[in-house]
């Protein structure tokens, strides 16, 4: 193990790892705090190139749900557990191999107590969590079928477009997206959700996706298609990452013709570098872990917190006020977003204890 890993280890509350006693696959759980509740994260059954890098990879992960859950006051901690499919061994899954390996993950997940609720993440799906909840309890986004909320999709959009009226009313003094041009980048499930939402509320909408065939859904929704190649350095307002992470590099950012960056794509930052030359850029970035913890927080709200969908609906506004403050506060301060969100969270986990 490196220094590095041992480190952020230790910075854990809890990490297993163990061989599935079905199927042999490794299980990696890390439960980063649960100081202010459980720790709540996805799990992600995909390709690593070595049993290391996903290990590292559930570390980093699970502090970052720690941070999302801790800047809109979800009332969750975080953790998530990775399910890596090595070199060597198998890289597609059958029926029984896949049973086998969520019944292994849901064991795990049981011997752990409450402390860690999965959820589904990167090659995980709602059916996988209806399997794993006839072995424990402590999961969620399972079929609507079954009382769960299924597919984060709402929660997640609704949640990018109030960041999306915090913005605006930070940059024109109105929380208003009337006439507003938004491109948006990528026109998976949520892209196509957002998009929906911002043309209802008066949005001047452009999409791309990777996948030419979403040309229709996308002209359905009311935007129009433009090519991905140049997309994210068109002239726009507010342009919406919605696609893969790790995008925005110094090199994009400097190339950025937009006055705000909001989406729900997770780790949009090549490097933490890059908030600073987006500041410098004057283009206002709403951190990506409050733009778009709106799946969590609506998810969360009814299978943990036993909300109704009406009152978890209502909490996806503290990713309003958040986003608001974040933009408020890195102004009067002159600091980026990602400094000032980092912040609010770090504080809510002091007051906690941590």
């Amino acid at each position: 193990m490196s220094a590095a890993a041992l480190e952020a280890t230790l910075d854990h509350e809890q990490v297993v790892v163990r061989s599935g006693r079905r199927t042999g696959l490794p299980v990696m759980i890390a439960v980063h705090s649960t100081r202010l509740g459980p720790a709540v994260g996805g799990v992600r059954i995909t390709r690593y190139a070595s049993p290391a890098d996903a290990f590292v990879d559930c570390l980093r992960l699970s502090r970052g749900m720690t941070y999302k859950a801790a800047a809109v006051g979800n009332g969750t901690g975080g953790g998530k557990a990775v399910v890596p499919l090595l070199p060597g061994g198998p890289q597609q899954l059958d029926e029984g191999l896949r049973n086998g390996l969520l019944m292994d993950l849901a064991e795990v997940v049981h011997e752990l107590d409450g402390a860690y609720h999965v959820a589904p993440d990167v090659g995980s799906s709602t059916a996988d969590m209806l399997r794993i909840r006839r072995r424990t309890p402590y999961v969620g986004g399972y079929s609507t079928t079954e009382n769960g909320l299924g597919a984060t999709t709402f929660g997640t959009a609704a949640g990018v477009e109030h960041a999306m009226l915090a913005t605006a009313e930070h940059l024109w003094g109105a929380a208003d997206l009337h006439g507003r041009d938004v491109v948006v980048v990528g026109f998976g499930a949520v892209g196509e959700e957002l998009t929906r939402r911002l043309v209802a509320a008066g949005a001047q909408v452009r999409a791309t996706d990777i996948d030419i065939t979403r040309r229709a859904a996308a002209e359905t929704a009311g935007a129009r298609w433009v090519e991905l190649d140049g997309a994210y350095t068109l002239e726009t307002e507010i342009l919406a990452p919605c696609a893969l992470g790790g995008v925005f590099t110094s090199e994009l950012a400097a190339a950025l013709r937009c006055r705000a960056v909001v989406g729900s794509a997770n780790n949009q930052l090549a490097t933490d570098e890059v908030a600073a030359d987006l500041a410098k850029a004057g283009i206002a970035w709403a951190p990506d872990f409050v733009a778009n913890a709106g799946g969590v927080m609506y998810g969360t709200g009814v299978e943990l917190h036993h909300l109704s969908p009406e009152q978890s609906r209502d909490r996806l506004r503290s990713i309003q006020s958040t986003t608001a403050e974040i933009l408020r506060r890195s102004t009067e301060e002159a600091t980026t977003t990602l400094a000032t969100a980092n912040r609010i969270a770090e504080r809510a986990l002091a007051a906690a204890g941590r």
